[in-house]
């Protein structure tokens, strides 16, 4: 028998009694176990066996989930700070610490001052929010308020292409605002209860699962609206999402292999053959990866202030899935 991993968690019952239990991982020809053995009041321990069987994969899933149904009972972790979601002793970044405290310390107007500016920004370059700033990003900004670009630089997230592209502006909209906090963030250790950043690790990892297996549905469900011949706007009514979400979506089916040419197809019937010449041209001479020069080169400044500028980019993006398999 190989063993893989095991902690003991204990929770109050009352009277200054604890219950204990051990969680453990371990292998056996072939075979992986996980099993959960708690203490019953009356002295005897009942095991439950969470998974039995031959893949990895699986054994952690069913660890995962049945460590969070623990957590949720009250059972703390004897040795702090361990990574039970994984089975190995590993800690929680120190860049998910810095977001976990900033959920609880972040400052709600300001946090929506940026959340403005991060939207005005994105309609003026045509991008997607989140490709300018994520929401955890505005709100660890919220929480510590960086007054300069090194202070910037400790913000997870901030990369220099970031830095070089919003850094000044950020700098200056969140000078004038007081703190009551310094940099550098070593401080954030001391003030987060490891008991409490551990729970949250395991709800972060319940989210991230729900959230990949919503998306899966998302992907099934426009694959299946793109065959029958449904239009953008229409799937958009039907799955409740915005058009850039979609055409987003249809970027990642593209990846994956799918053929969505159809809704493509439907959706330039509303563009110009001439607009799409132009920026078939153009994406030759200039290349496809980057937007904005196209836009700026297809448009001048005076048509681009009487149009959309979201819905320009929006037709660009599916028209560069159609020239990408045609070039390629």
């Amino acid at each position: 028998m190989n063993l893989i991993f095991c902690n003991t968690l204990e929770k109050a019952t009352g009277e200054n009694r604890v219950r204990s239990a051990l969680v453990s991982i371990y292998e056996e020809h072939g075979v992986w176990h996980v099993f959960w053995n708690e203490e019953k009041e009356e002295g005897h321990t009942v095991r439950e066996a969470w998974y039995e069987g031959s893949m990895w994969n699986e054994a952690l899933d069913s660890f995962r989930e049945g460590l969070a149904a623990k957590f949720k009972e009250n059972y703390i972790p004897l040795v702090q700070g361990t990574d039970m979601r994984r089975g190995r002793g590993l800690r929680g970044s120190f860049s998910q610490m810095l977001q976990f405290y900033s959920e609880t310390h972040g400052r709600s107007d300001l946090y929506e001052k940026l959340k403005q500016w991060r939207k005005e920004q994105a309609a003026k370059e045509g991008k997607s929010a989140f490709i300018i700033a994520t929401n955890r990003i505005l709100q660890m900004l919220s929480a510590f308020v960086p007054h300069t670009i090194d202070e910037l630089k400790q913000i997870p997230g901030f990369g220099e292409q970031r830095l070089s592209s919003y850094g000044e502006q950020l700098v200056q909209q969140l000078k004038p605002v007081a703190r009551s906090t310094s940099f550098p963030l070593n401080w954030v250790k001391e003030k987060v209860d490891p008991g409490s950043f551990e729970n949250w690790l395991v709800e972060q990892h319940e989210r991230k699962a729900a959230a990949g297996e919503k998306k899966k549905e998302l992907k099934q469900k426009l694959l299946q609206a793109i065959s029958q011949g449904e239009a953008l706007n229409e799937i958009g009514r039907i799955l409740s999402m915005e058009r850039r979400e979609l055409i987003l979506l249809v970027e990642e089916l593209d990846r994956e292999g799918y053929d969505v040419s159809p809704v493509i197809d439907l959706e330039l019937r509303a563009i110009g053959k001439t607009e799409q010449q132009e920026a078939e041209r153009l994406f030759r001479d200039m290349g496809d990866h980057y937007l904005k020069p196209v836009v700026q080169e297809l448009y001048s400044e005076e048509e681009l202030k009487q149009r959309d500028v979201g819905q320009i980019y929006n037709w660009l993006r599916l028209y560069r899935l159609k020239y990408r398999k045609q070039a390629g």
